[in-house]
């Protein structure tokens, strides 16, 4: 592809599961572009005290579904200090993970009668919340039925609340997991009383092309040479 370097930048995981799936998605990119240095920075403390030093254009690539506020106001500040850095999208929303979604809960048995409420970490930010609502958006669309939304934390509607509405219809209620891994948030999820829970994107096997596809995408994008990509704001 070229001499640039991809930094895969996450917070810091918290658990092995949640080591292991960004690794093997770092390296499920390095597979799909041999060529290009993949990078992956822990996002904690001032960034810009971790990155490398740099003597190429590298993009910083959030490795997440939503703009998360440590990470956008980690990147910002390490964009201030490093002028040959250039910052990505998150991977999220995107179309491709809507797509996945949908995969995710024909495999976990939910039909078209179930009420569908995307389980989502939670958050106060405007941006963040705003990506929630297109997420549930996009996957309402390649689901082509209604999708609610429910938070761990934060201000939209909380789960155990979308769970309880969801019920008063007497339907089954599968919740769709918005995470990109497993951890504390899954087991969340799969203990808020639904009937179902689909699996994260990074299930523990091997990770699905289009998450390193999306990956490369916003790597591109961010260098200008892939403008008509799967625009995470279209």
């Amino acid at each position: 592809m070229s001499v640039e370097v991809l930094l895969a930048c996450s917070p810091a995981p918290t658990t092995p599961v949640e080591r292991a799936a960004l690794a093997g998605l770092a390296n499920a990119v390095r597979r799909e572009e041999p060529g290009l240095d993949v990078r992956q920075v822990v996002v904690s403390g001032p960034l810009a005290d971790s990155l490398p030093v740099l003597d190429v254009p590298a993009v910083a690539v959030p490795i997440g579904l939503s703009p998360q506020r440590d990470v956008v106001r980690a990147l910002a500040s390490a964009r201030a200090q490093s002028p040959r850095l250039r910052l990505a999208a998150p991977l999220g929303p995107d179309w491709s993970l809507a797509e996945i979604g949908v995969e995710r809960l024909i495999a976990a048995g939910a039909r078209k009668g179930d009420t569908i409420v995307l389980g989502v970490p939670g958050s106060t930010e405007g941006q963040e919340l705003a990506a929630f609502a297109r997420a549930a958006r996009l996957l309402s669309a390649v689901w082509g039925g209604r999708v609610h939304l429910g938070s761990l934390t934060g201000s939209d509607t909380s789960l155990p609340d979308a769970i309880d509405i969801a019920r008063a219809y007497g339907r089954r209620v599968v919740v769709s997991s918005y995470l990109l891994s497993g951890g504390p948030q899954l087991g969340a999820l799969r203990a808020c009383g639904a009937d179902l829970v689909t699996a994260p994107y990074l299930d523990g096997g091997p990770p699905d092309p289009r998450l390193a596809g999306l990956v490369l995408t916003r790597f591109e994008q961010a260098l200008g040479r892939s403008a008509l990509a799967s625009d995470p704001g279209a």
